[in-house]
């Protein structure tokens, strides 16, 4: 007799594109490959964070669990910067969270906030990890148009809004894939409809110190000064170049962090004392030069490729923000077939924007996550291509 020993929960993970990629990459291509898919910075983390994880590895007092809801001087740290970075005023122990990385906040706080039945409206396209949380805790996944100006989504979350009644709204800018940014404007009137109709925006501010053009990168909580109904993720892995030591916070109203604090107090026992101590030298050691620089990193991949993907003939989204560009295929492609020929001819591998959900269909993601030298190389290579 056979039994089904997995949940059938796995049902909702949709189809891995990483699998595909690294199916792809069984086989060699015709030019030397080019690494564009992976959402992570390609450069080490500055070396006075990592001096600082050095200091405190061989201290016994940090080989016990930490604190269950983060490390006193981080919590002050992430209220320090919002109160600098952003105007916000948080209380430390009252409204941040210490996370392992988002993608473990995220999941946490749903489970936390999340009834069976409950409309949550996720941006279409989005990073999956929304999609599947959503589903794997029982919510209704109601998606809105994320491949439009966040102004333009407006009036359909508040029409949404009106037909689900959700207890949640996400939005995630810089976005990932689209990498539009949002005005202050745009989460001020977010602002109101969550007021409305008494809906939790949460806000994925992942990609905050990566914008282009001079545009700045604004929170939610600019817009909500009480923190009332809002929830906010805050990153290190890009900003910092720590995607690998999983740390990250979760700013919100009292209510909502007591409820994720203990739900997540039944997961897991937080992050290694010495990484939340590099974390706090992470946002208080790191001079301004260093944020000027990394837009300036960003800016120069991005303005490579869109002067490779202009010459290709392509159609592309020129990205505000977040470190990805979201290109259309060509007429009559899928993404999974575009992808295959931009790998096996010109050795570029990119992710299927099917990956990211319906919206997708007609689209890959390429990540800015080379050296200049790299993307300079992989626009050349888009620019001959125009027998798509």
């Amino acid at each position: 007799m056979k039994f089904q020993l997995e949940s059938s929960k796995l049902e909702f993970f949709r189809p891995d594109a990483f699998g595909f990629i690294n199916g792809l990459k069984k086989e060699p291509p015709k030019q030397k490959m080019i690494n564009l898919s992976i959402g992570a910075p390609n450069r080490p983390t500055p070396k006075w964070i990592v001096e600082v994880m050095k200091e405190n590895l061989s201290n016994p007092a940090y080989h016990t669990y930490p604190p269950q809801h983060g490390a006193p001087e981080l919590l002050e740290g992430v209220a320090d910067w919002y109160k600098k970075r952003f105007g916000v005023t948080v209380k430390p122990e009252e409204n941040v969270l210490v996370t392992v990385g988002i993608k473990e906040a995220i999941f946490n706080a749903l489970h936390a906030l999340v009834n069976a039945g409950d409309s949550i409206l996720v941006p279409d396209p989005g990073y999956p990890t929304y999609f599947e949380a959503v589903l794997f805790t029982g919510g209704k996944l109601i998606t809105y148009d994320g491949d439009v100006d966040p102004m333009a989504t407006l009036g359909e979350i508040e029409s949404l809004a009106v037909l689900h009644k959700p207890k949640m709204v996400i939005v995630n800018y810089p976005s990932n894939p689209t990498g539009r940014v949002a005005s202050k404007e745009y989460y001020e009137r977010l602002s109101e409809l969550s007021c409305k109709y008494g809906f939790v925006v949460m806000s994925d501010l992942a990609y905050s110190e990566i914008a282009f053009d001079g545009l700045e990168v604004n929170s939610y909580f600019e817009a909500q000064q009480n923190l009332e109904l809002g929830l906010e993720y805050f990153a290190f892995s890009k900003t910092y170049n720590m995607a690998g030591w999983r740390v990250g916070a979760i700013i919100a109203d009292r209510r909502l962090i007591d409820s994720v604090k203990l739900y997540k107090s039944k997961i897991d026992s937080n992050v290694f004392y010495p990484i939340q101590l590099a974390a706090v030298a992470a946002m208080k050691s790191t001079p301004d030069s260093y944020y000027r620089e990394l837009k300036e990193i960003y800016q120069d991949r991005r303005d490579a490729i869109l002067e490779g993907l202009e010459a290709s003939g392509l159609s592309f989204t020129a990205p505000q923000g977040a470190m990805y560009v979201w290109i259309s295929t060509p007429e009559g492609t899928d993404p999974w077939s575009f992808t295959e020929k931009l790998y096996r001819e010109y050795g570029i591998l990119v992710v299927p924007g099917t990956a990211y959900g319906a919206n997708g269909s007609r689209k890959v993601r390429l990540g800015l996550v080379q050296e200049f030298d790299v993307m300079k190389e992989a626009a050349r290579r888009l620019s001959e291509g125009r027998s798509w």
